[in-house]
């Protein structure tokens, strides 16, 4: 039983890991605690270093709302030039209007997410057909009763 339940744990924390998509801004307004990926221009790059870290290109994270200077997010990670991603833990930063190339808002891709969801229940199924009389205390057919040892 232990190990069925260790499947079903694995299988809901897949179904947590959803899928998106980041999708270019469709409405002129941002409503609060909206995630999105912000891309930054080269200078704005340069010039956030000290804040971000070295050739940050993406900043990514829930969009507080607008500030004087640019726009205020509560920053989940940062993506460099080169790929490699660094986590943050919801540290606000304001990212001035003339460092902001694009901004996309992230979106749920069904498609992917039904996907992996599915992939996850076969998973299971394989699984729980291999190994799921595996400590049960059933009997198979033929067997010696378990010991009350």
């Amino acid at each position: 039983m232990r190990g069925a339940r260790s499947a079903v744990v694995a299988a809901a924390a897949a179904f947590q890991g959803a899928c998106y998509n980041y999708v270019g801004l469709r409405a002129p307004g941002l409503a609060p605690s909206t995630y999105v990926a912000v891309t930054l221009t080269e200078s704005g790059s340069d010039e956030l270093a000290r804040l971000l870290g070295p050739e940050v290109l993406v900043v990514r994270g829930r969009y507080l709302g607008p500030r004087e200077l640019g726009l205020s997010l509560s920053v989940e990670s940062v993506e460099s030039r080169r790929g490699d991603l660094a986590r943050w833990a919801g540290e606000t930063v304001v990212v001035p209007g003339e460092f902001v190339r694009h901004v996309e808002e992230r979106h749920t891709a069904g498609s992917k997410t039904l996907l992996l969801a599915g992939a996850a229940i076969g998973g299971l199924v394989v699984v729980f057909r291999a190994f799921g009389q595996a400590g049960t205390g059933v009997v198979a057919a033929g067997g010696a009763p378990p010991s009350a040892h």
